[in-house]
């Protein structure tokens, strides 16, 4: 016996994404939603499976109806805005990539049929996000699997739920916090490392230098906007690396103080060793943003 399975099409025009927050892993969307279907009121089948539960909104107006005179096909749009989750990955802010989606799924599929993925080249690539720009696009089906307790006896039921996903990768654009950290430690970086050639008699003003640098890096710290996830992003691993640079120059000062037979020896040192180890650190961060590791996904 042939089973005929109703299929729901659908298409998303996005109008607006805006505040996006990978502190809380959330995102505004303002969007067209059109629904090709038997159903009088589609909307009504459909669940969005990301939308926000911390800060929570949710509304949808219907602007058109139109029937497809060669099926008994009818066309319907929705303006819809809410808020959505996504898996944010903050570990390489400012430098990050993120992946934001809208997750879909149709309610009672043995009765109202399935949901068609958008085709990836119609997803629409064409809208306002300010302060990100889109990277890729991706469409696809996510099944889960879970398990359902069923009877008095807790009998344990495999169940595969089907989710349809459209997203966009996206990357931070222009990011003022690169400019307001990179332009003052560039500068303080500077300072450090002009005090490593400084003459013996002048140490005092050399440990004067290096204390205002830090104190310096500790209050542009403090003033940065920066999330808070439980991992080092690299802006933290940016300043560790400026304190760790600092803190060892200034005990080699303080050493050097001490012991001034071994001043042209020890500051030497550390005239080759400071712009060794900027090499070496620059060359991790880029190493760490192209990491696989914190690249996002879809699936994710």
């Amino acid at each position: 016996e042939i089973k005929r399975i109703n299929v729901n099409y659908f298409y998303i025009d996005i109008v607006r994404v805006n505040n996006i927050s990978i502190e809380d892993g959330i995102f505004s969307c303002e969007f067209y939603l059109d629904i090709i279907s038997k159903h009088q009121d589609p909307i009504t089948i459909i669940r969005f499976n990301n939308l926000s539960s911390l800060n929570s909104k949710y509304e949808v107006k219907e602007i058109d109806k139109t029937p497809d005179k060669n099926t008994d096909l009818l066309s319907s749009r929705y303006y819809v805005t809410g808020n959505f989750d996504f898996n944010a990955i903050a570990s390489n802010y400012p430098f990050d990539n993120q992946f934001i989606y809208l997750s879909v799924t149709v309610l009672a599929q043995d009765k109202n049929g399935v949901l068609q993925p958008v085709p990836e080249e119609f997803i629409d690539k064409d809208f306002v996000i300010d302060g990100w720009e889109i990277k890729k696009t991706s469409s696809g089906i996510l099944r889960l699997k879970n398990w359902i307790s069923q009877s008095s006896k807790l009998e344990r039921q495999a169940k595969i739920a089907e989710e349809i996903r459209v997203g966009w990768e996206i990357k931070r654009s222009n990011s003022m916090t690169v400019l307001k950290i990179g332009i003052p430690l560039f500068f303080l970086f500077i300072l450090v490392y002009y005090t490593l050639f400084l003459p013996l008699e002048n140490l005092s003003t050399s440990i004067g230098y290096l204390t205002t640098a830090f104190l310096s890096s500790i209050a542009l710290y403090f003033s940065t906007e920066r999330p808070q996830p439980l991992s080092m992003t690299t802006v933290d691993l940016i300043f560790a690396f400026f304190y760790f640079v600092t803190g060892i120059s200034i005990i080699s000062v303080i050493f050097a103080e001490f012991f001034p037979n071994i001043y042209t020896i020890s500051l030497g040192v550390m005239r080759i060793l400071v712009p060794i180890s900027l090499i070496g650190f620059v060359a991790f961060l880029i190493a760490r943003i192209r990491s696989k590791k914190f690249k996002p996904s879809l699936l994710k």
